[in-house]
């Protein structure tokens, strides 16, 4: 049904609330807007209702936490089963070498942490392929999968 534009002016702050509350309901700010004007004068005669509880959007906000919390657990579990299985099928390290493994790895490891701080500092991630400014993973300050010597 074609609807007719009517142009509101808000305040900055009112604006942003809305912008706010569209984008956490993946909805439209006119939507958002629309129920709101339609819950104020949805009453007899134009009175206004009571307001709207709100607990149904209380409940859609939990399960949607619920949501991102059993996926973190299933991350953690995938990346603990990952780390499980390569430390089993690594053959063992010959004596002769353990000393300068030990050192390569103590390095891959800091150059790993280092990945990851800037890639959590800078809001990107790194799991597309490339490295953060711009290097590439075995140019990375480090041999990333690499054996040891």
């Amino acid at each position: 049904m074609p609807r007719k534009g009517i142009t509101v002016y808000l305040t900055r702050d009112l604006e942003v609330k809305i912008e706010k509350i569209a984008r956490d309901q993946h909805r439209s700010e006119s939507s958002v807007i629309a129920e709101a004007v339609r819950a104020r004068y949805a009453g007899r005669d134009g009175d206004p209702l009571p307001p709207v509880s709100d607990q149904r959007q209380a409940s859609r906000l939990d399960a949607r936490l619920d949501k991102v919390i059993g996926e973190g657990l299933i991350v953690k579990e995938v990346l603990l089963l990952f780390i499980r299985v390569w430390l089993e099928h690594n053959p063992p390290i010959d004596e002769a070498l353990e000393d300068s493994a030990a050192a390569s790895a103590e390095a891959r490891f800091e150059r790993f942490l280092q990945m990851v701080a800037n890639a959590l500092r800078g809001g990107r991630s790194i799991s597309g392929g490339s490295v953060p400014n711009g290097e590439d993973a075995t140019s990375a300050g480090g041999d990333f999968g690499a054996t040891a010597p």
